[in-house]
């Protein structure tokens, strides 16, 4: 889910991240009390929840890598292990 921050085009002022409705609300009253007679513009801003924390993309991947090696290494453990066959000749061509 996203969140919106709208950005005053008169003074600077910027909302706090929110809902898309309600950072239009604040917009609009901002605009009704500090720019009366002046139609809301200005600038929005969008980012993406789980984005600010600034890791969550890592932490995937280190998790994906880790599983990797895993199953590497559990493939690896279970081709030691398969029995010898000692004893089979196979004969070709006749």
């Amino acid at each position: 889910m996203s969140q919106f921050q709208y950005v005053c085009g008169e003074c600077g002022f910027r909302t706090s991240w929110t809902t898309e409705s309600q950072g239009a609300q604040w917009q609009e009253s901002h605009y009704a009390h500090r720019h009366p007679g002046i139609p809301p513009g200005g600038t929005v801003r969008v980012r993406e929840r789980g984005r600010s924390g600034g890791g969550g993309g890592c932490l995937g991947l280190v998790g994906v890598l880790f599983l990797v090696l895993l199953a590497a290494s559990t493939c690896r453990g279970m081709t030691r292990a398969a029995p010898e066959q000692a004893g089979v000749v196979w004969v070709v061509g006749h």
